[in-house]
C-alpha cells in the first residue's frame, strides 16, 4: 500500500475548504427540499400517482415483457453468484 503522505500546506485552506463544503451540503438540502417538498410530501404524492394509476388502468399494472427479462436476468445472475459462493 502507498504510505500516507504528509499534509503540506496551510491548515486556513483547509479550514475554508471545510467551511464551503458545509455551506454547499446546506445549500443543496435546501435546493432539494424547495424542489421536493418534504419525504412525506414526496412520499403522498407517489401514493396519489399510484391511485390514479389505479383508477385510469387497474391495480396491479399489467407486467411487462422487458420486466419479466429483466428479472430473470437478475434471477439468473443471482443463482450464478451463489453457486460461486455457496458449495
Amino acid at each position: 500500500m502507498d504510505e500516507a503522505k504528509p499534509f503540506v500546506g496551510n491548515p486556513e485552506d483547509v479550514r475554508r475548504w471545510a467551511e464551503n463544503r458545509r455551506i454547499a451540503n446546506a445549500l443543496e438540502v435546501r435546493d432539494l427540499l424547495a424542489y421536493w417538498g418534504e419525504p412525506e410530501r414526496s412520499v403522498q404524492a407517489a401514493f396519489e400517482l399510484m391511485n390514479l394509476w389505479g383508477r385510469l388502468h387497474g391495480w396491479p399494472p399489467p407486467e411487462s415483457i422487458l420486466d419479466r427479462r429483466e428479472d430473470a436476468v437478475v434471477q439468473e445472475r443471482f443463482a450464478r453468484l451463489r453457486r460461486r459462493f455457496v458449495r
